[in-house]
This record gives structure tokens, C-alpha cells and sequence, in this order.
């Protein structure tokens, strides 16, 4: 797979060799979104776009496959407790055993190509896309993973074959939406040995380019564009 890659794409300090990723990123994300939601009698929150912190992108050379946004929201903030995209969840969910509110990753707007969806029916973009996604959230500082995938499409049902429980249901932008929980895992196995072997190898990859941008301070002058992850947690 050595024109299969993964990125984490900061969308707050976009850098200089990232920004036409960024771009045709942002633009599958309204083409994509805007169709959804109009054909559901909903609006798409431009907003939503740069609120989110970061991209988990997959791509094949330099076409992306697929994303799904993340955010992180700390809930002993009152301001992020408030945040709209709480206004329908029982807070109760986020709190440790201990009462502790906790730091929550939304990991939204998940997508895959419409190309790739067609054209590679064999391999599941989706979950390999939602696994590496995963695997991101395990390394880092959060303590929780949320998700609020459509049920039409069955996006619900792969979120629970990767390891999510269901909390409850909700109506979000005129779609019947699960409310999905993710724990995190010092090791993280999927049921799908296909889906397993992908998200092993390019999240093994994603890991020693990063190691080695640590150890050579040019690396991102020589940064090329990285392919890698199918459809979003609203359009699995």
C-alpha cells in the first residue's frame, strides 16, 4: 500500500504545504453535505467546517478518499458544555465513574468519495476510515469518543462493529442519528480482518513519518501531500 496514506490535518494552523489539501478537503465536505442535508430539509453550518480542530484524512497519492472531522470539547468548560452540539445529549454520559466531567472527541462529518465507494466495493474505506480515526483517538489526551452517525444508512451499525456503544437515539438535522461511545483501548482490534490489516498498516505508517519529522527538523520542507480513510458518521 505505498500509495495509501493517512493524515491528521490541523485545521486551525493550516501550514503552507497542507493548504490545497485542506481545500479540495473543505470543498468534497460542502459538495457532499450541502446535498445531504438539503435533501433532508436541513442546512449545512458552514461553521462547522473550521470549528472542527482537525481532519483524519485518507488518500491515495494525492486524491483524498475520505475524512471525518474531529473535535475536542472539555466539559468542565460551561462554554463547551453549551456548545449546540450538546443541546440534545444527557451531560450525564460524559462523567467518569468518579463524577469527573471528562474531555470528549466528537468525531463528525464522516466521508468517503463517491468514487471509492463505487469502485472499491472489496475494501471497506468506511471502517478503515472510522478505525484510523479510532486509533487517533486512543493516543490522545481525551478520555471519551462521541459520534452521532445517520441510522438509515447504517452508519450506527458499523460504529458498533468497531467496538462503540449505543446510548440512545436522537433526531439531528431532520436524520435519525444513534448517540455512539467510544472507550479508549491500549490496543484496538476490529472484527474485520480486512479493516484490521489496513488500519494496522497505514496508522503504523502515519506513526514513523511523524517520528521522523521529530528527528529531522526539514522534513516538512520536503513534506509531500499524504493519501489515505468512506462515508461520514452522517453519510456512512
Amino acid at each position: 500500500m505505498p500509495n495509501f496514506n493517512y493524515q491528521i490535518v490541523q485545521l486551525h494552523h493550516v501550514c503552507e504545504t497542507q493548504k490545497d489539501l485542506v481545500n479540495q478537503i473543505y470543498e468534497m465536505w460542502t459538495e457532499t453535505f450541502d446535498q445531504v442535508l438539503t435533501e433532508a430539509g436541513a442546512t449545512l453550518d458552514h461553521g462547522d467546517f473550521f470549528r472542527s480542530h482537525s481532519a483524519g484524512v485518507l488518500l491515495f497519492r494525492e486524491e483524498v478518499i475520505g475524512f471525518n472531522l474531529f473535535t475536542t470539547f472539555d466539559m468542565q468548560l460551561a462554554a463547551h458544555r453549551n456548545h449546540h452540539y450538546f443541546k440534545e445529549l444527557d451531560q450525564t454520559l460524559f462523567q467518569c465513574p468518579a463524577g469527573k466531567l471528562r474531555k470528549v472527541m466528537t468525531m463528525e462529518y464522516f466521508t468517503v468519495s463517491p468514487k471509492w465507494r463505487r469502485q472499491c466495493q472489496e475494501v471497506n474505506w468506511g471502517e478503515i476510515l472510522a478505525g484510523l480515526g479510532l486509533n487517533y483517538f486512543d493516543n490522545s489526551n481525551v478520555h471519551l469518543g462521541l459520534g452521532t452517525p445517520r441510522v438509515d444508512v447504517k452508519v450506527d451499525q458499523m460504529c458498533k462493529r468497531l467496538g462503540a456503544s449505543v446510548a440512545g437515539h436522537i433526531e439531528k438535522m431532520n436524520y435519525k442519528c444513534a448517540v455512539v461511545l467510544f472507550d479508549k483501548k491500549d490496543e484496538r482490534k476490529f472484527q474485520d480482518p480486512l479493516t484490521h490489516h489496513w488500519v494496522s498498516k497505514l496508522w503504523n505508517k502515519y506513526h514513523d513519518r511523524k517520528e521522523e519529522k521529530k528527528i529531522s527538523p526539514l522534513a516538512a520542507v520536503h513534506e509531500i501531500a499524504i493519501p489515505t480513510l468512506a462515508p461520514s458518521f452522517a453519510h456512512a
